[in-house]
């Protein structure tokens, strides 16, 4: 299978499928099996993949192919930690949206209302011109900040890679780091991904709450919904549950979970199973306490929402709607397809892939489901 963009796999899969069908059939989950142990035989330096799927009053199904690691010593069970990068946005901004939904800020606040303006200047700066009195919360969210990211193209990994592996990062050590990579990319009120939003973001409700990051997802989010294998903090005991994670043949496990200790923008620690229970729970709107929260999370009008992405659109399924994670070591993605309200996890323990194709293992699924009443 040639490399090809996910999202058009997941369309084209979408109008070939065949009529909805009301449970998985013995037919269908052969032919995801056999989408899985495809997905590691054309990405051979990763050991293992898992796919997860959960839907309203069912149980979640789950199906690992392959081994914990290159080694092929023991072979993947399904439960496994891994990080799940990039996916932390989601948890972060749920958080923001409960503290507005509070009162205690509004995502219309200026960013320099709560961190030191000083910085904001250096990293608003474009084109000779500091914006950091317009910057807001939103902006943040929203990746429309123009502020460049921190992780320099993954040169800031591999700095720290190589000359200091076990070292721990504050966020304002990663603030620091964002100061010297450069000012701003673009100017505000454009889109540009950068995980340099989300560290402020985190910094901002550590201010709000007197809490650290870690502690307001713990109470907010992982204990509500009792996510036993979910966390933004943790230490090395953790290693030996963890699907090991490589790029290409180096064993990058015990970095990256070094590393994004405490990572608002990609450190969150968890499971394909916890996974389901937080992208339902999240996008479902159960989260939130008003329906036009989760409306305002879902606002696509910029590209991207707020810690959510748009994966595609169609009659049967509805939005496709959730993030996905890249991280040394790990790729994976959590989708939610609104109509059918059905909840799809994938990673695989490989960050340097040959195919990059998450989306039409679930759709191989949803697409043949009844919508959900």
């Amino acid at each position: 299978m040639k490399n090809s963009n996910p999202i058009v796999i997941l369309l084209l899969l979408l109008t070939a499928m065949s009529p909805l069908r009301g449970q998985l059939s013995e037919a269908i989950e052969s032919e995801l099996i056999l989408l899985t142990d495809e997905y590691v035989r054309i990405n051979p330096e990763a050991s293992g993949a898992i796919l997860a799927i959960y839907r309203k009053d069912s149980l979640p199904w789950t199906y690992s192919s392959g081994y914990k690691s290159i080694k092929k010593e023991i072979s993947l069970q399904g439960n496994e930690r891994f990080i799940a990068a990039s996916i932390t946005k989601t948890f972060v901004a749920v958080c923001m949206l409960q503290l507005e939904e509070e009162g205690l800020l509004s995502l219309e606040d200026k960013v320099f209302n709560y961190l030191d303006e000083s910085i904001l200047k250096q990293l608003t700066l474009f084109n000779d011109k500091s914006y950091e009195k317009q910057l807001t919360i939103r902006h943040l969210l929203q990746h429309t900040s123009g502020i460049e990211d921190y992780l320099d193209n993954g040169k800031v990994h591999l700095h720290a890679y190589q000359n200091e592996p076990n070292r721990q990062y504050t966020l304002q050590d990663r603030i620091a780091i964002a100061l010297k990579v450069g000012s701003a990319s673009t100017k505000l009120g454009t889109y540009h991904y950068s995980n340099t939003n989300y560290i402020l973001l985190g910094l901002i409700a550590q201010k709000v709450t007197g809490e650290d990051i870690a502690t307001i997802l713990d109470k907010r989010i992982i204990q509500p919904l009792h996510l036993s294998n979910t966390a933004l903090r943790s230490s090395k005991n953790v290693l030996p549950s963890m699907l090991k994670g490589y790029y290409t043949d180096w064993d990058l496990t015990a970095f990256t979970l070094h590393f994004n200790q405490n990572n608002p923008a990609g450190g969150i620690l968890t499971s394909v199973h916890d996974l389901l229970v937080f992208g339902d729970a999240v996008f479902s709107g159960s989260l939130f306490k008003s329906t036009t929260t989760l409306e305002k999370m879902l606002d696509f009008k910029k590209g991207y929402g707020l810690g959510a992405m748009l994966f595609g659109k169609s009659k049967k399924t509805g939005k496709i709607v959730g993030h996905s994670g890249f991280d040394p070591g790990y790729t994976c993605y959590l989708l939610y397809l609104e109509k059918l309200k059905t909840t799809v996890v994938t990673v695989i323990n490989q960050s340097e892939l040959k195919v990059v194709m998450p989306a039409f293992l679930a759709v191989k699924t949803v697409a043949q489901l009844k919508a959900h009443n």
